[in-house]
């Protein structure tokens, strides 16, 4: 099943019209640019190509181009998938999209990150947060979320941020997404124990230094 139908013409301009914007709300982030966006699309597409449900096109590729719309505001970061679907809403208001599809499509921005806490029900929904999370895995997942992180120490940071992506592989949602995830995961589960290696031999006092000379 690649998708329940075909896109209409309309659709499409109305998706081109979805890139150009997302294309320069996000020209100045930073791990969560256009290119995590296009990257998210892709797996988006892939996975709905290998599920049995049927999928609408439009909300599917709508919902993965505006999914981060709300990092653009780095202050509620925290909240982006809530504010994300304020600004999505708005926005396709402008376009003048059907109100229930807006709906479905705003659903899918706040449902696609756990930090709503808030599960993805619809296929759309499903897809697209394990689209995200497969963004997340391996070396360069890893790497990409560490960018413009702040709030304490490296090692404050890093140990924090890596007990979150440890999570990510068993909260996909669909069998084709962890075999697309499946190496990606061991990757950074196996760089993840070069980093905790590495922090564990970290000094700590001045004692620890004498002890170790002696």
């Amino acid at each position: 099943m690649v998708f329940s139908r075909q896109l209409t013409q309309k659709e499409m301009e109305q998706l081109l019209n979805m890139q150009e914007f997302v294309r320069q709300a996000h020209a100045e982030s930073d791990s969560h640019d256009y290119s995590h966006v296009f990257t998210v699309c892709r797996y988006t597409i892939d996975i709905a190509k290998n599920i049995s449900e049927p999928v609408n096109p439009f909300v599917c590729i709508a919902g993965a181009l505006l999914h981060d719309i709300g990092k653009t505001n780095q202050v509620f970061a925290h909240i982006h998938g809530l504010l994300g679907a304020g600004l999505a809403e708005e926005y396709l208001d402008g376009l003048e999209i059907e109100h229930s599809i807006r709906d479905d499509i705003c659903r899918v921005v706040v449902r696609h990150t756990p930090t709503s806490m808030m599960s993805p029900v619809t296929p759309e929904e499903k897809i697209v947060f394990d689209a995200d999370t497969l963004d997340r895995l391996g070396l360069m997942g890893l790497l990409r979320g560490f960018i413009g992180k702040s709030g304490g120490s490296m090692e404050h940071i890093l140990t924090k941020y890596m007990a979150k992506r440890k999570l990510d592989y068993d909260q996909l949602n669909y069998d084709f997404s962890r075999a697309l995830g499946d190496d990606l995961h061991q990757e950074l589960l196996e760089f993840m124990i070069i980093i905790e290696k590495r922090l564990s031999e970290r000094m700590a006092s001045i004692e620890q230094i004498l002890d170790k000379e002696d």
